[in-house]
């Protein structure tokens, strides 16, 4: 079947699904903020969309190898609005852990949904380009979640700098309830690819050998870097731009920005790699993000545009080029499973560093947050240089 439908719609949801995500995480900060919270509760918040990942992302990738991965997506479109709504019944800050625990989960299964589907409709052909279509609609999403949550947001607090949380969270659902008609164009696809399914289910009686994969944690340690760093970067701006009294839609462009390179540094990422190769281009970009990170609590808002393209460098080409090692490492019958592990280790990250992170920033604030974030990728850049990413080629299926 042409990759050209497929593509096409799963690009669109791609594109919606993170403009939700994104938006989602801007309000619950700000919201945060607003009920008196400390940098330390907004790395808890952080790690709490990270939760749901310990224990459902390995049987969720099972899982999209056995039933498809369009199915996996719908269901966590749903869940994440449907989390994003219960946020409006009770106030306070403990209920914004219980709410991010739901909407985490449900961004848990539409990231696993399309990484399967595309780890399955690319396995006889370019996996980079696949998953550089899918992270450049991502990086489109983030591009446009931002500014169209914080305008709304910021035009219904009244032109102040306290943006009206509720009409950004609003725009969030939209967003998320926009993205499921995708599903009727996707399933057609993924009825086809039945057969890598089945192969799936025959091939979970050996689960060890995913784990004793060469080269597999090297992989999945560079990946879990790249995605805690992006993390942190929409838990811990608001902060940043509230010392540097930065305004919400300011912020919002700055993180369009960051996404709009994001998404320049994917077009023609195969092209790139065919030239300088998976781990050179991997070295660069990283070094590129460690440079900007260490940049950031110096500068103020003009500083930051500099900054913002640095980082969309730096975190725009690693994303697609881990999930394609990941699934060079592996057979089409482990996709699924294999990229549930990377998502069960970078959520693991995500728990654990934010509230590290955040903690370590209570007597060194901004500047404590992200250098401590530059030398989490700083040892990134030594596993990539003593990888062999460039060299992996996908195993024979089962």
């Amino acid at each position: 079947m042409s990759a050209g439908p497929w593509r096409a719609a799963l690009s669109a949801q791609a594109v919606l699904a993170q403009a939700a995500w994104v938006g989602i995480r801007l309000m619950i900060g700000y919201r945060a903020l607003e009920a008196g919270a400390e940098p330390v509760f907004l790395g808890v918040v952080a790690s709490t969309f990270a939760l749901p990942a310990l224990v459902a992302a390995l049987p969720a990738g099972r899982l999209a190898d056995r039933f498809g991965g369009t199915r996996m997506s719908i269901i966590g479109l749903l869940c994440a609005a449907a989390g994003t709504t219960l946020m409006f019944a009770v106030p306070g800050l403990p209920f914004l852990l219980v709410a991010s625990v739901i909407i985490g989960l449900g961004h848990l299964l539409v990231m696993v949904g399309q990484q399967t589907f595309v780890a399955h409709a690319s396995s006889k052909g370019s996996s980079d380009s696949a998953f550089g279509t899918l992270t450049a609609a991502a990086s489109v999403g983030q591009l446009i979640g931002p500014p169209a949550v914080t305008l709304v947001a910021s035009l219904g607090g009244g032109g102040g700098a306290a943006p009206n949380t509720d009409l950004g969270l609003l725009v969030c659902i939209g967003f998320s309830l926009l993205a499921t008609p995708a599903f009727f164009f996707l399933r057609r696809t993924d009825a086809a690819l039945r057969e890598e399914r089945r192969l799936a289910v025959a091939s979970r009686s050996d689960e060890g050998g995913l784990y004793r994969t060469p080269g597999l944690w090297r992989s999945l340690a560079v990946s879990g870097a790249v995605l805690v760093t992006v993390d942190l970067m929409y838990a811990f701006v608001p902060v940043w731009a509230t010392e540097q009294e930065v305004s919400a839609t300011a912020v919002g462009l700055l993180l369009a920005l960051r996404a709009a390179v994001s998404l320049m540094s994917r077009v023609g990422l195969t092209r790139l790699i065919h030239r300088f190769g998976r781990k050179v281009l991997l070295l660069i970009s990283i070094v590129t993000a460690v440079a900007s990170l260490i940049a950031l609590p110096l500068v103020g808002p003009y500083g930051a545009i500099a900054v913002m393209i640095g980082l969309g460098i730096g975190l725009g080409i690693p994303q697609p080029l881990t999930m394609a090692w990941v699934v060079a490492l592996t057979p089409a019958s482990r996709h699924g499973a294999a990229l549930g592990l990377r998502m069960t280790l970078n959520r693991l990250a995500q728990i654990s560093l934010p509230i590290a992170v955040g903690s370590f920033a209570a007597p060194l604030g901004v500047l404590g947050i992200f250098w401590a974030n530059a030398a989490l990728l700083a040892g990134a850049v030594v596993v990539v240089a003593g990888s062999d990413a460039g060299s992996a080629t996908p195993p024979q299926p089962d």
